[in-house]
């Protein structure tokens, strides 16, 4: 038992060798953007693109005493759509996955509405439920929440019958099932779900922040590109751009924390 469970533990060190592994990934990819931003500056020679370093320092020079507000109107909007629709779209898809019955009733209208442009429904929020900010949020939630649907379903669906005879001979019932075999087995995709939910969310949020507000990373970029202020308009994409990858850093964290085994054999696989 004991030769059992030293295999099975993570290595020693694996997941610190992972993260740093990690920066030097995003920083090798912040290089190579930042290297062909300039040279596009360059090939271009207009105002139209500035250069990296001008956009850095309009963003934070002239930018800096009122981008704090709208980084965090554009950070809670973000944070609240994320958790909304990966708990309930993460809910619905382990119900529908697990229950024939739930997937009979809510099945079909998923399957209509996942492949629907769920941007252009950004009307109808306005005209349903005003221009505030649950209108916003409702709609970011509504652009991610059916991609994570689909892939807690999908991942129910995946897990082997063996598994499922084998928990059922323990005399697990539905509830001891759910917690014991399905949660867990799903947990990686609900981090993957919210990635995707950041990512996703991030362009709707770009087009919600620019209608009935004056706080927002979208309303700052659209507002300096209406007055053909270019070098604040790439500096407000520079910062949304940021706050994704720092979200995508926070999100990567907390999977190491909680799921060390999904990354432990790829560091030590790195490591020899």
């Amino acid at each position: 038992m004991r030769g059992m469970q030293s295999s099975a533990s993570p290595v020693p060190g694996a997941a610190s060798r992972t993260g740093l592994r990690d920066v030097r990934k995003t920083l090798a990819g912040l290089l190579l953007v930042t290297l062909a931003w300039e040279l596009l500056h360059l090939a271009l020679g207009t105002s139209a693109v500035p250069s990296p370093r001008d956009a850095v320092e309009t963003l934070f020079g002239r930018l800096g005493r009122d981008l704090p507000a709208h980084l965090g109107a554009s950070l809670a909007r973000i944070l609240v759509a994320t958790l909304v629709q990966v708990v309930l779209g993460g809910a619905l898809g382990m119900v529908i996955g697990a229950s024939h019955r739930a997937a009979a009733l809510i099945g079909p209208a998923v399957s209509v509405l996942y492949p629907a442009p769920k941007i252009a429904f950004l009307p109808v929020f306005m005209i349903t439920l005003g221009i505030g900010e649950s209108s916003k949020i409702l709609f970011v939630v509504t652009v991610a929440i059916f991609q994570t649907i689909v892939a807690l379903r999908d991942g129910v669906a995946e897990i082997p019958p063996n598994l499922r005879l084998a928990a059922r001979s323990l005399g697990l019932g539905r509830l001891g099932m759910f917690r014991h075999l399905i949660l867990p087995a799903l947990v990686p995709r609900l981090f993957t779900s919210a990635r995707l939910g950041v990512g996703v969310g991030m362009s709707a949020l770009f087009f919600a922040e620019n209608y009935a507000t004056r706080y927002g990373v979208g309303y700052l970029i659209m507002n300096s590109f209406s007055m053909a202020d270019y070098k604040a308009t790439y500096a407000g994409i520079l910062a949304l751009s940021l706050m994704a990858l720092a979200l995508f850093a926070a999100i990567d964290a907390v999977e190491r924390r909680l799921c060390p085994w999904l990354r432990a054999g790829h560091g030590a696989g790195g490591h020899a």
